[in-house]
Order: C-alpha cells, then structure tokens, then sequence
C-alpha cells in the first residue's frame, strides 16, 4: 500500500471505529504521542480511545506526503468525535505519521490539535470522571 492508501484507510477505519484495523497498521512497536495522553504504544492508545469514544466522524480534508523523501505522511481532517458520556467535540487534525524503512508500517504517529477549546469546554475525555 502506499503511504496515501494507508492515511485514507487509518481515516476510514477511524470514522468507523475500527481500532483493529487501526492497530494492524502499525508495526509491532509503534507508538503514538497525543495532546491528552503523551507517548505510548499504539494498541493500548487505541484501546484507550476505544473507552473513551462512542462514535466518530472523519471529514478528510487533505493528506500530505513528504517531499523530501522521507517516510512521512500527514493526514488532515476534521474530527467529530462523540465520547461515552455523549459531548460531541469537534475539532481540524493533523495527524503525522512516520512510516519503516521501504515498508507501508506506521512506526510513529504524531496527533497535531490544539487542545485548549476541547479542555476548556469539554475537560479531558480520556479520564473517568471520580
């Protein structure tokens, strides 16, 4: 697949809420950094927002590809996520993903969002309220 093929296909998957899918595009250690939850591996990030989500919408609006060579992409999109206790937040995306050498496995996903709307109205969605 090509890094494009890959973006569209993570997007679809998200807007699905496919996180199995989601984590068969990642090699074994891939990691992913997010505003809300730092770096982590990528499956337990995605079991993560699998609890938090109830459903999301994925309104693509463009992917990038490095023009330098490098195994980058960005996929940028709109985000219309709808958490467990029904807020839908909305917010622009653009997620930056780090591919293997000579492979279409996402080593490194890098999510680019200003948070500060999202806390301030919504709080941080990722914890479970005591």
């Amino acid at each position: 697949m090509s890094y494009a093929q890959v973006l569209r296909t993570y997007m679809d998957a998200l807007g699905r809420s496919d996180y199995v899918t989601i984590a068969r595009l990642f090699a074994a250690d891939g990691k992913v950094r997010s505003p809300f939850l730092g770096e982590m591996a990528a499956r337990p990030f995605f079991d993560r927002l699998a609890e938090a989500s109830e459903a999301n919408v994925i309104t693509p609006i463009d992917i990038f590809l490095s023009e330098s060579g490098a195994p980058d992409a960005v996929a940028y999109f709109q985000y219309d996520w709808t958490v467990k206790d029904g807020s839908l937040i909305t917010f622009k995306v653009m997620d930056l993903f780090r591919f293997a050498p000579d492979s279409d496995q996402i080593t490194y996903l890098d999510i680019i969002y200003d948070t500060h709307p999202i806390r301030d109205s919504h709080g941080n969605k990722y914890e479970s309220p005591l």
